[in-house]
């Protein structure tokens, strides 16, 4: 079956609509019946737009992208294959369309404290942290830590580095993998590095996973919340996800307390 890796390494701008519908299809396993019906069309129809027998609406494109849960990034590149404009814009981080949700996320790290809150991408580069999280990263990493090409913090470069976070994470074989899978397509470039071990090699994961940090005498467990904004419509606010940490047993809240009060 292919994975959402093989989507984006064989994808090309010249693909035409029924291979990148056909490659969606198989990853998520979905038949052609049931995706037809999902959309409602014929199973004849979806068979003729994936052997470019026929062409898509824009509708159609559309309704074959919700069916088949393709992030907006990748709706855009089904309606360009087809084509048709992209759907789905990304605006600049200064657009005054965004001032509200600018300040929903200063409140919601605001209010986080002491205790860490973050807010990353689907590709888990740092793009605000309130100043919980600046002091752990700061006493975590005091040399810094790895920026990725546009200069943001990348969060999996640091946190599947045996030389990273892998100094201090107590549960790394039960921590690493879930991390792969929520990585996704990024997963197997730290997998090949030993980081992960093989999916069937997994111990079945605790109902609440926790980072169980050490370092220095101090040890604090943390499990955390994902927040995401509800039928974002842009591709800069559709790739958010808001992560609040929490500690898991007191000793790790007077960790946590005492850090805030210096």
């Amino acid at each position: 079956m292919a994975t959402a890796l093989d989507l984006q390494d064989s994808y090309d701008p010249s693909d035409e609509f029924g291979v990148l519908l056909r490659r969606w299809r198989r990853q998520r396993g979905v038949s052609q019946l049931d995706l037809a019906l999902n959309a409602g069309t014929s199973q004849r129809h979806l068979s003729f737009l994936e052997t470019g027998r026929a062409r898509p609406s824009r509708y159609m494109v559309v309704a074959l992208a919700g069916a088949l849960d393709v992030p907006l990034r990748d709706r855009n590149s089904l309606l360009s294959s087809a084509g048709f404009s992209p759907a789905f814009l990304a605006r600049r981080d200064d657009d005054p369309d965004l001032a509200a949700i600018d300040a929903a996320l200063t409140f919601i790290l605001d209010k986080q404290e002491p205790f860490p809150a973050i807010v990353i991408d689907r590709a888990w580069h740092l793009r605000r942290a309130n100043a919980a999280a600046e002091r752990i990263l700061a006493f975590l990493a005091p040399d810094g830590l790895p920026t990725a090409a546009d200069g943001s913090i990348d969060l999996a470069a640091w946190i599947f580095d045996p030389e990273g976070l892998g100094l201090y994470l107590q549960n790394r074989d039960e921590v690493l993998p879930h991390m792969a899978r929520r990585l996704g397509p990024a997963a197997p470039h730290w997998a090949a590095g030993g980081a992960v071990r093989d999916s069937e090699e997994q111990v079945p994961l605790p109902p609440v996973l926790t980072l169980d940090i050490a370092k220095d005498g101090a040890t604090v467990r943390l499990f955390s919340t994902i927040t995401t904004l509800g039928e974002p419509q842009d591709l800069a606010l559709h790739d958010i996800r808001i992560e609040s940490f929490f500690p898991a047993d007191e000793a790790s809240r007077a960790v946590l307390e005492a850090m805030a009060k210096g």
